[in-house]
């Protein structure tokens, strides 16, 4: 069954969030010992992805702020109510009938009674459902809105060829690799936010591979496995991708500039001639013009 085909999708959280789609009001229940979010659909248009997106970040504020639950979200920590609940919200479409003006958000116990430990693996756990929502949500728009030519359809597939060749070939390190990396407890509860801080600040570079992010490793000082603090002068410079790939492809290009060498190869050594390259490239000055 295709997601475009199902009335909803579910959410499931966790370290590695899932995503299930459902066609029937029965198929909505959740695992019992998960938190979970349905976003519900009268319709087959686009969006499921962008709705639940918005969800989690709702409920980011809720956690971390105490902000109330907007009214499009009904949370309930009843399991038999889910189904119900879904099933009402198709029968009873809002007056404007937006496809997805409603969703259900199932947790075995009230935020308001959760202690510091739970919220915190939560927030890790929201952490995680956010990027990879953002990753989902650009390639759902693709998926409605394909290239207009051939010619744009032939660059998308080179680019995708190219992403698959650096994951296979290249070196990367995983979220939690990162934590250690940077100094962080192995059993901390928030292994995943180390990594995700830095992306957000733009200090360090991470590329979506379809389930998470992955950060080449060139960015790191070989001898301590530190990131490099250069990097974040690196990513000002470069163009903005929430995926990271348009950077990545960059980097992993030759470069005339550095002798016919790729940046990725030379940034450990001589991080400034990277930067420099990349001004070349991206920044406009006057003797340019």
């Amino acid at each position: 069954m295709s997601q475009l085909a199902a009335t909803g999708i579910a959410l499931e959280f966790g370290k590695s969030p899932h995503l299930r789609p459902f066609k029937e009001p029965a198929e909505a229940q959740p695992p019992t010992d998960r938190c979970t979010l349905f976003v519900i659909s009268v319709s087959r248009g686009s969006g499921k992805t962008l709705a639940l997106l918005r969800a989690c970040e709702s409920l980011q504020g809720m956690v971390k702020e105490r902000k109330r639950s907007p009214d499009w979200l009904i949370t309930t920590t009843e399991y038999r109510r889910v189904s119900a609940l879904t099933e009402q919200l198709l029968k009873s479409p809002s007056e404007n009938a937006r496809a997805f003006e409603k969703m259900v958000f199932y947790c075995f116990k009230s935020l308001d009674h959760w202690s510091v430990s739970e919220k915190s693996e939560f927030e890790t756990e929201l952490e995680s459902a956010i990027d990879f929502l953002s990753q989902l949500a650009p390639a759902e728009s693709l998926e409605q809105n394909p290239p207009a030519d051939a010619d744009s359809a032939r660059r998308l597939q080179l680019a995708r060829e190219r992403r698959d060749q650096l994951l296979r070939e290249e070196k990367w390190i995983d979220a939690p690799a990162v934590h250690i990396q940077q100094g962080g407890n192995p059993s901390s509860q928030g292994i995943n936010n180390t990594a995700s801080r830095l992306r957000r600040s733009g200090e360090l570079l991470g590329a979506w591979n379809g389930r998470e992010f992955l950060h080449p490793t060139f960015q790191f000082r070989p001898d301590t496995g530190r990131l490099m603090q250069e990097m974040k002068t690196l990513l000002d410079i470069l163009p903005k991708d929430r995926s990271g790939w348009r950077q990545a492809l960059w980097l992993f290009q030759r470069h005339g500039q550095l002798d016919g060498v790729r940046p990725a190869d030379v940034f450990q050594k001589n991080p400034q001639a990277v930067i420099k390259a990349a001004r070349s490239d991206f920044e406009l000055n006057d003797e340019r013009w």
